[in-house]
């Protein structure tokens, strides 16, 4: 009977311990309850959206740059160089002086005292005629250009001083290769003395630009 009594207590004391411990754990899990199932999927859904926005923002943000390189270079292609002509290749090649375009805006001069528009622009002495002349008898149709069909205008600017003398002649805008703008500026070096811009009735320091068409018959 002692031993039965015993082994009640004894199985009693483990029973009442056990409880207890059970009771301690559920407070625990009370205290800090473990994220539900489907509050977990959507902790992890959350997180992996937002790494995806972030490396997609990263792809179209790089995509993006490589498209403008791409437009960059495939723009600057475009405006430099010139597209042969098959149909026209082997053809004799002559030159054709346009007008200059006239300047809009005040007539002042810039930092270095020169004028842009002016009330009479400089002019080559015989006119449009005597510089279309100047320009049939010195200027050479570069030969692989004609070789390979390639026509173009060219835009040459240069500063034409009170005394008429020119300086610092350069391309201005597009260049189609080949060597037509080198052929222009080579030219437009080799001239003599023009008439003078004049502003109210005085000789002054302008700005002139002068379009030169290269054109295959």
């Amino acid at each position: 009977m002692k031993h039965n009594k015993f082994f009640s207590f004894k199985t009693l004391s483990a029973a009442l311990l056990f409880t207890g411990v059970t009771a301690v754990g559920c407070h625990v899990d009370d205290t800090n309850p473990a994220p539900a199932e489907s509050d977990t999927t959507s902790m992890m859904s959350s997180a992996d959206h937002m790494s995806s926005d972030h490396t997609g923002a990263d792809a179209k943000s790089s995509d993006h740059s490589m498209m403008s390189t791409a437009t960059t270079v495939d723009t600057t292609v475009s405006m430099t160089a010139a597209k042969p002509d098959p149909a026209k290749k082997g053809m004799k090649g002559k030159v054709i002086v346009m007008e200059s375009p006239k300047m809009t805006g005040s007539m002042e001069a810039d930092k270095s005292g020169t004028y842009s528009n002016v009330e009479v622009y400089p002019s080559f002495p015989g006119g449009n005629g005597g510089l279309q002349k100047y320009f049939d008898n010195n200027l050479k149709y570069p030969e692989n250009a004609s070789n390979d069909g390639v026509e173009g205008t060219v835009q040459v600017m240069f500063t034409v001083d009170e005394n008429g003398k020119l300086s610092n002649p350069h391309i201005m805008g597009e260049k189609p290769g080949y060597g037509l703008e080198d052929e222009a500026l080579r030219v437009v070096k080799t001239m003599p003395a023009w008439n003078p811009g004049k502003l109210k009735g005085k000789n002054v320091k302008t700005n002139f630009t002068l379009p030169v068409k290269f054109q295959l018959y």
